[in-house]
């Protein structure tokens, strides 16, 4: 399942998850945390549906079906977040949670004060999280190893598209290791809703039964496709078994 917004072009949000979850051959279903106004290289707008109703459609969901992995996108704040974490860990408790902590849209527009985030309160509740560079650097500082010094129980993938260094490599940290997960250089090129996809291709490959550290090279290889699958914003799919 994904939990997240709805983009209009379907190159990122719920749309583009659960055509993820499709060419991994895994049924995804999804609740919408918002409603967009933007196109593939402009946002413009953003309606945030009720809490209320975030979580009782989720609460219904998970009532009825059983989930081996669910991921959060957009969300509107961090009380709807620990809400819904809490919600499915009391529900779902073996799920695998992953949360991918979009602060900012790939046009520039800022939907977070991340001042605002308790990081420490949010992953003990996750089982992964997928912040980008400068995301990690929001949420964590600069420095890697303070996952370590925090002792941090989720794991995270550290995207490497805004690395300084290794530019495309990405590094998985798990119960105190980090490993690096190399990538092909895009020459430039990027897509619309890179992030939702790698995510969502992670969920996917849990949900198959795949280790995270092969889910993450399985996803990293599917993004690899996806950026070069057309010359536009917008990424093909293409099935991944």
């Amino acid at each position: 399942m994904t939990i997240a917004g709805y983009d209009p072009t379907a190159g990122a949000g719920v749309l583009a998850d659960v055509k993820t979850f499709e060419m991994h051959q895994v049924y995804g279903m999804a609740v919408i945390t918002c409603n967009t106004l933007q196109t593939d290289n402009e946002f413009i707008n953003i309606q945030w549906i009720d809490d209320e109703i975030i979580l009782n459609q989720t609460s219904v969901i998970l009532n009825k079906y059983e989930f081996k992995s669910i991921k959060i996108g957009l969300i509107k704040n961090l009380k709807i977040l620990i809400d819904l974490l809490i919600l499915i860990k009391d529900k779902q408790p073996n799920a695998f949670v992953i949360w991918d902590p979009i602060l900012k849209s790939s046009s520039g527009f800022e939907f977070h004060n991340q001042k605002n985030l308790a990081i420490n309160q949010i992953q003990q509740k996750c089982s992964l999280i997928t912040p980008n560079w400068e995301e990690f650097e929001k949420l964590w500082g600069a420095d890697i190893k303070v996952l370590i010094e925090q002792n941090i129980s989720a794991a995270v993938l550290i995207k490497g598209g805004h690395r300084h260094d290794k530019k495309g490599t990405d590094i998985l940290y798990q119960n105190g290791i980090f490993t690096e997960i190399d990538g092909i250089s895009f020459g430039g090129k990027t897509k619309h809703g890179t992030g939702c996809v790698l995510s969502a291709a992670i969920c996917a490959n849990i949900a198959i039964g795949l280790s995270l550290h092969q889910s993450c090279i399985n996803a990293k290889k599917y993004i690899e496709l996806f950026i070069h699958s057309n010359h536009s914003n917008l990424g093909f799919h293409q099935y991944a078994i």
